[in-house]
């Protein structure tokens, strides 16, 4: 409707007429004319026949009325009008809504009947209705206009009529020349196509093609531009079929210039074809009489397989009986009956969709039946389901939930919320968020961080704001986390709104969630820590008792608590630490075997905590005092007991914190127990280097000083001999100073052996080579071995003086076990974690590689069988070790383990 629609609206109330004529011209395609006095109403209105009276510029064509105007009603004036224009529509706009009031404007012959609502959208269906009613009265004038038109040119002229052969005219009449505007000459010398417009030449081509081959599916009838000749574009309804023309085939045409109703009606064609709305008219019987091309789309069902069916087999079976109860009254109405409904009808899949549809009875002939208007609302209703679903959410969570508009106040705030706060929620609703600190909610610091997430959120910079705030509100809760969020439209996605786009926020939405048990386990964890540094120094059972049993009552608090340690001697359980406040109930210090829940807990190694302590088969006491009780097990040591003289006050946060401690005692107890076990070996090692003190020392003394004399005695006595005068008694003499030597060389051995077991407690770096070849100079100067030192070994952590000795035994050991005359090599390799001294001798037998660091063990007659002895002291004394295997070559190859395996 491209020309403005002309109403005058009838309301004795100045205001609301001029309000409503505000909202018709904000819709646009309107021109209102306001009028208070219902006597004045028909010198707005033109004569029947379209003449303007009394000076209007232009002729009305729809008055929008009240009901009650004072001694006037809307439908005193529609007979009125209708005295003037039969056909002029009327939509009665009114506040009083009723049957009786309906059912006498319909019996007036009104056009519409709307009835006046608070809601801004009632002026958009009041658009709409207008819009409809004009258009449908300006088709009804431009009909009765074309009925005169057509009369006259039945009269008068005939139809464009032409005959053509190839693509040259070879006749046309005379309203062809007028129709196409060339003289008969000119179009006898125009070629057809010339006359068809660009756009449609493609297609008319296509039909002629068609036609040619006798193809029976090419329409007779067809429209299409043509343009003439001072270039005018007008659209026509053609009407062709081959014929033969003087002995040839050739094209019989005529042509008409389609009318404006014409065209109305190919425009209303297009729109109820190509519509995405489902169009249906069901008949007087309930069978579809007509189903728009729409069907396919929304149904995957051809049109042409659902006419003539019964509607009721779409319909869902839930949906039926109100469907048939709805069309029941539609055909007992007439067509002024508007009603609207939302049903599921069935998709071709099986599934079921959801339609919103509107109804209108039309008695048109050539209709008779009701037309049906239907939307595809399943997204919609999946959305409400979803919204229904989300404000129940809302409504039943634990969190409080807030809506905050962009200047700040508060616009929504959940039930949950509304309870958590120290004004009613009536209170709060529009209020600027500094409301919070104003009630003292909130301190000054907690109002900034809240205000600034706000402005992040609503500036774009962020999405999720998080806020942890202290709070003074009624109940236990002492802190809450808050999360802050955009509030935008569901349909607005990111690449609509764009990054940082602050004009598409329409607030922020916040959650509010308790956190306060949350921060006292938090609190009580980090002191939970501190105890448990405490417990790394305890040296005893009685200062871990002590330490665990003071942080139950202060960290945990667990005023009634005691801890208990196993006692092998007496086979029971002791009480080793007590808290002041159990002292008073608690009288049981020795739990026997198989006593009392402790000993369950104890024996299984599972904690429980109760409820109602009093109730357990097991408890020692039916009269305690103690209601609920938490007992934990410490390793396999004892248990924690704690408890409380209300029934269930045991939370979980304090119970798994109560674990973390019991099993931090256990650990605690572990290493008391370690370090015991420790000082006890050290005990024992100082009593053994005491006794290594003392055999050295009697060694070095008591042994030496005869073996002096012994040799003394027999210097003098090889003195007074004389060599050569009896070979006996020379014999004796060497024997006795081997033996001397022998003796000197097991003192050696025995002081290097007591001196090498003590602990190395300060060392130096040490070039591993530069020791090796040092050591190899003293140990084996004048023999026929050879030393292979690797290239590269680095440098070791070592007693320098000791490693030395290490080396020169290994040596010694290498020439002493082989032969005197094999030349033998000796390798000194590094390993990934220590070194190795290895040979190409005769080697060690896997039988007796166990027993060679023992001292007194020798496989030579000479040896002392306390060198390799010192080589495992000494390793052992650097917290080394060492392991015998053979080299590629057979010999013996002693690794040494610098780095710890533990």
């Amino acid at each position: 409707m491209t020309e403005p629609v002309r109403v005058l609206h009838v309301d004795d109330d100045p205001a609301f007429a001029e309000l409503v004529a505000t909202h018709l011209e904000r819709q646009g395609g309107f021109e209102v004319c306001v009028e208070t006095d219902p006597d004045s109403v028909v010198t707005h209105l033109g004569d029947a026949d379209g003449s303007v009276s009394d000076g209007e510029t232009a002729q009305i064509e729809c008055v929008v009325s009240d009901y009650e105007m004072g001694d006037t009603t809307g439908i005193d004036l529609l007979r009125r009008v209708r005295d003037v224009d039969e056909r002029l529509p009327f939509i009665l706009f009114t506040s009083r809504g009723s049957e009786e009031v309906a059912s006498e404007a319909i019996s007036a012959g009104v056009t519409d009947y709307i009835q006046k609502r608070t809601r801004v959208e009632q002026y958009e269906l009041l658009a709409n209705r207008i819009h409809n009613a004009v258009e449908h009265y300006r088709t009804e004038r431009r009909l009765r206009e074309s009925e005169q038109l057509y009369r006259t040119a039945v009269e008068r002229s005939h139809d464009a009529i032409y005959i053509y052969q190839g693509e040259q005219f070879q006749f046309v009449n005379r309203r062809t020349c007028e129709l196409t505007g060339y003289d008969e000459e000119e179009l006898n010398e125009t070629e057809i196509w010339k006359l068809i417009h660009p756009d449609d030449k493609e297609r008319v081509r296509d039909i002629a093609a068609k036609r040619r081959r006798e193809d029976t599916e090419t329409p007779s009838r067809y429209t299409a531009r043509i343009v003439t000749k001072d270039g005018t574009a007008k659209r026509c309804k053609f009407s062709v079929q081959g014929i033969q023309y003087e002995g040839e085939r050739a094209v019989l045409g005529s042509v008409r210039e389609m009318s404006d109703e014409e065209r109305v009606e190919e425009r209303f064609q297009a729109l109820i074809e190509r519509s995405s709305d489902l169009v249906t008219i069901i008949g007087r019987d309930g069978t579809i009489k007509y189903q728009s091309p729409s069907c396919e789309r929304i149904l995957d069902v051809p049109p042409e397989l659902v006419e003539g069916r019964s509607v009721m087999t779409f319909i869902h079976p839930e949906d039926r009986a109100e469907m048939q109860e709805l069309l029941t009254k539609m055909y007992n109405s007439d067509s002024s009956r508007v009603e609207t409904a939302r049903f599921r009808i069935r998709h071709a899949d099986g599934s079921w969709v959801w339609l919103e549809s509107i109804a209108r009875a039309d008695p048109v002939e050539s209709i008779d039946g009701i037309v049906v208007n239907s939307r595809d609302v399943t997204e919609q209703r999946e959305r409400e389901r979803r919204l229904h679903r989300y404000e129940n959410i809302v409504r039943s969570t634990t969190q409080g939930a807030y809506i905050i508009g962009t200047d700040g106040c508060f616009e929504f705030v959940s039930p949950v919320a509304g309870a958590r706060m120290r004004e009613p929620e009536e209170n709060i609703l529009g209020e600027h968020v500094s409301v919070l600190h104003e009630t003292g909610m909130i301190d000054a610091d907690g109002l900034e961080s809240v205000q600034t997430a706000i402005d992040r959120i609503l500036d774009g910079e962020s999405d999720n704001e998080r806020v942890e705030l202290k709070v003074d509100i009624p109940g236990d809760i002492e802190y809450i986390e808050v999360t802050f969020s955009p509030l935008r439209d569901e349909h607005e996605s990111a690449c609509e709104r764009g990054i940082g786009d602050e004009s598409q926020q329409r607030g922020v939405v916040a959650l509010t969630t308790d956190v306060t048990e949350h921060k006292q386990y938090q609190a009580r964890l980090s002191a939970l820590h501190s105890a448990s540094r405490e417990l790394t120094t305890a040296t005893t059972y009685e200062e871990v008792a002590t330490i665990v049993s003071d942080a139950a009552e202060n960290i945990l608090n667990y005023p009634l608590n005691s801890i208990s340690f196993y006692d092998e001697d007496r086979d029971a359980l002791l009480t080793h630490a007590v808290s002041d406040a159990a002292k008073e109930i608690v009288d049981d210090e020795v739990i026997p075997r198989g006593h009392g829940i402790a000993w369950r807990v104890f024996e299984s190694g599972e904690g429980e905590v109760f409820e109602n302590v009093s109730t357990d088969p097991d408890v020692m006491n039916t009269d305690t005092e103690i209601q609920s009780e938490v007992v934990l097990p410490i390793g396999d040591v004892g248990v924690l007991m704690a408890g409380s003289r209300e029934p269930g006050t045991l939370n979980n946060s304090r119970v798994s914190l109560a674990r973390i401690l019991a099993s931090n005692a256990s650990a605690a107890l572990e290493r008391v127990e370690r370090e015991q076990l420790l000082r006890h070996h050290e005990r024992e090692l100082e009593h053994q280097n005491e006794q290594l003190e003392q055999v050295a020392s009697v060694v070095s003394h008591d042994l030496r000083n005869p073996l002096n004399l012994a040799s003394g005695q027999l210097q003098i006595l090889r003195a007074n001999h004389e060599a050569g005068q009896h070979d006996t008694i020379e014999k004796r003499l060497e024997r006795i100073e081997d033996a001397h030597q022998r003796m000197r060389q097991i003192i050696e051995d025995m002081l290097s052996l007591a001196r090498q077991g003590q602990p190395v407690e300060e060392r130096e770096t040490v070039l591993l080579g530069s020791v090796a070849r040092e050591s190899w100079e003293t140990a084996v100067n004048g023999t026929n071995a050879t030393l292979v030192v690797a290239d590269n070994l680095g440098t070791i952590a070592a007693h320098e003086g000791r490693l030395k000795q290490l080396f020169e035994n290994l040596f010694r050991n290498s020439i002493d076990h082989n032969s005197s005359d094999e030349t033998i090599t000796v390798r000194v390799g590094r390993l990934s974690d220590g070194f190795f001294v290895e040979d190409d001798g005769r080697g060690i037998p896997e039988a007796d590689r166990d027993e060679v660091f023992e001292p007194g063990v020798s496989t030579q007659p000479q040896g002392t069988g306390l060198g390799l002895g010192i080589v495992r002291t000494i390793a052992h004394a650097h917290e080394w070790t060492v392991h015998i295997t053979e080299s590629e070559t057979g010999g013996a190859r002693f690794e040494i383990r610098t780095e710890s395996t533990a």
